[in-house]
């Protein structure tokens, strides 16, 4: 891995990942200011306005009470699935197809590093900017919670919570960043990179709705993500080391590819 090449990826795509931090802390924040531990089956019954299938997409139809698992229903059982896998596709095809497509790849290539070392480095950072975003989100609802509730968020769940769910945004970056080590044109690249996530997000939303189509479900990535029950003590080791599994796999795949193929430049 180069160093020198890290650094300056950070410095290319840092403000990148300081607003995507900024729009989940704002959600954060106003998702625990609505918290009210006095008032709760009013809140619940906000549920009454959506319809029961739209509901059950959103992962909102169980009700909790407790804080942890009320960010869990509310928080983590859409917004951050949605807004991070956003995150995943842009800068995965940032990192590497972008930069093929308009040729900025030479200069990478001109450095006395290996093909591989690059690759290697630019997947790198996909993946801990993932951790990053993430470690700062968990930080942020922390500091929030125990200042606002003190005593009232089970931390030891909320963090499991934040660890599966950043294994699931970086199973979409592991997605994005092989498709843009495959391709050499950005229009391939986020034709699949971004295509293929938001496909398996939109079968976990339907698979959902009903019991009649909950095979859509067992097939989306996104399937085996149950936050409210996570936080309610599910066990997910084996959920985790699977999403870990697909990880390190499509990165290996990527880089290797990468390393082969031809490049038009």
């Amino acid at each position: 891995m180069s160093l020198t090449l890290l650094k300056t990826t950070f410095k290319r795509n840092w403000i990148m990942l300081l607003i995507f931090f900024f729009v989940l802390a704002m959600y954060m924040t106003v998702i625990v200011t609505m918290y009210d531990p006095d008032s709760m089956d009013e809140l619940m019954s906000m549920l009454d306005l959506f319809p029961p299938e739209l509901a059950k997409a959103m992962n909102l139809s169980k009700v909790v009470t407790d804080l942890t698992g009320y960010l869990a229903s509310w928080l983590y059982g859409m917004i951050m699935i949605g807004f991070p896998m956003v995150y995943c596709i842009i800068l995965g095809n940032r990192l590497v197809a972008r930069m093929v497509d308009n040729s900025s790849f030479a200069y990478l290539l001109s450095t006395p590093n290996s093909r591989m070392k690059i690759i290697f480095t630019q997947g790198f950072y996909a993946l801990a900017s993932v951790a990053l975003l993430f470690a700062a989100v968990f930080g942020t609802g922390v500091f929030l919670c125990t200042a606002m509730f003190p005593d009232a968020l089970d931390t030891g769940a909320f963090f499991r919570l934040n660890l599966t769910t950043m294994l699931v945004n970086m199973t979409a970056m592991s997605i994005s960043f092989f498709f843009s080590c495959l391709f050499n044109e950005t229009r391939f690249s986020l034709g699949f990179g971004a295509g293929i996530p938001i496909a398996f997000l939109l079968l976990n939303m339907l698979g959902g709705t009903s019991e009649d189509l909950k095979i859509l479900k067992s097939i989306s990535i996104y399937g085996l993500y149950d936050p409210v029950d996570l936080v309610q003590g599910a066990e997910v080791l084996w959920v985790n080391l699977l999403y870990a599994g697909i990880i390190i796999v499509l990165f290996a795949a990527a880089v290797i590819i990468f390393d082969r193929k031809r490049l038009p430049l």
